[in-house]
């Protein structure tokens, strides 16, 4: 990359740089700051379920997952470097006294179900994007409860009598009428200044009634702006950017690549090469880029230079296709990667099943496509 640079002339370099010029004209135009957008992220979710059903669990450094994979760590073990897609031997080099939980994905689908029922409330049109967390659109919902009685704006809220203050329930665990304190949220857009952080507030506060567990917020016009928020007060947080181009400009002008969605390991190494740390970085060498990148590469920096970000959540649109995934350990023998592939299959026409689809034909194990990767 950097004889690649060297060989850029300076009249590359300046039509190159008025080309960016144009375009980022072009997106200051479709700039659009009337949808409000909110990324809902459950905070160590894997690990967050597996303490609430096992407390003894909840002071020490855990993760989920095998000495192969971990989904997820839970904050004690993130102190030690232990995070998700790490290999449970590295994990147990790293943190010793860790303790790893077998994932149990039926029991975390059902509270991702419950949790789903929550946001469904705020916008029916929800796009999940894992089993703990999504996209919102909060806009029509907003408007919809400036109507609203205050009877509408109330929740029960029980607590019990630890220092925390949050709820302890079990299983078949019944409460009196008694047990329960009625909270009003008062966050009509007449009487609040900022009823789209209130209204967030109060979605976070009934996922962890009826759940226990805590989820992070990001408020903001975009979804590549709400997803970032998101990660700002973690964990069991909200932080909200205000719609006005003055703020997201201010916002992202000290934000590093790397905290951006779709920047990973690989394009900050070679980004911070050519002396582009920050979303600031991005903007004052977009002309350098241009010519250094694909096309989709530096078009897409251009986008997160400006703040810019999809306003759009898909609504109920047709599903295209369905896949199954498993990581495993090395496979030297095809006899046991048809097995896998069988296995595979098998799954995959479970999970079709599941969901009401048909297919003329299912693959046998022989017509399956598996791709290896090596260890290296």
């Amino acid at each position: 990359m950097m004889l690649q640079k060297a060989q850029i002339t300076e009249h590359q370099l300046n039509k190159a740089q008025a080309q960016v010029e144009r375009m980022a004209a072009e997106l200051e135009k479709g700039r659009d700051l009337s949808r409000l957008i909110v990324h809902v992220d459950m905070d160590a979710f894997y690990a967050a379920v597996e303490m609430r059903d096992c407390p003894e669990l909840k002071d020490k450094p855990m993760a989920v997952g095998s000495m192969s994979m971990l989904s997820t760590s839970n904050y004690h073990a993130r102190k030690y470097g232990v995070r998700a897609a790490m290999p449970g031997f590295i994990a147990k080099k790293l943190c010793p006294n860790l303790v790893i939980v077998p994932t149990n994905f039926d029991k975390y689908r059902a509270v991702s179900g419950e949790i789903r029922e929550i946001f469904a409330d705020y916008d029916p049109h929800f796009q999940p994007m894992s089993l703990d967390e999504a996209y919102l659109d909060f806009t029509d919902h907003l408007e919809q409860r400036q109507s609203w009685p205050e009877s509408s704006r109330t929740h029960n809220y029980h607590a019990n009598n630890s220092a925390s203050g949050r709820t302890e329930l079990h299983q078949n665990e019944t409460l009196e009428p008694k047990d329960f304190s009625p909270v009003l949220f008062e966050d009509s857009p007449s009487s609040s200044p900022d009823s789209e952080g209130e209204a967030v507030r109060e979605m976070r506060f009934r996922i962890e009634q009826k759940t226990m567990l805590t989820a992070s917020a990001g408020i903001a016009p975009n979804t590549m702006l709400a997803k970032v928020c998101s990660d700002k007060n973690k964990p069991n947080g909200q932080y909200r950017l205000p719609p006005t181009r003055e703020a997201v400009m201010d916002f992202i002008q000290n934000l590093p690549v790397r905290k951006v969605c779709g920047i990973g390991k690989v394009s900050e190494k070679m980004l911070s090469a050519l002396g582009v740390s920050s979303c600031s970085d991005l903007s004052q060498q977009m002309g350098l880029l241009s010519l250094m990148f694909s096309e989709t590469a530096w078009h897409h920096f251009m986008q997160v230079s400006l703040g810019l970000g999809s306003t759009y959540i898909p609504r109920h649109e047709e599903r295209k296709s369905m896949s199954t995934e498993r990581t495993f350990k090395e496979l030297n023998t095809a006899e046991k990667q048809l097995t896998l592939c069988r296995e595979l299959c098998e799954d995959l026409a479970a999970d079709m099943k599941k969901e009401n689809l048909k297919h003329p034909w299912l693959p046998s194990a022989r017509q399956c496509r598996l791709r290896l990767y090596p260890r290296n």
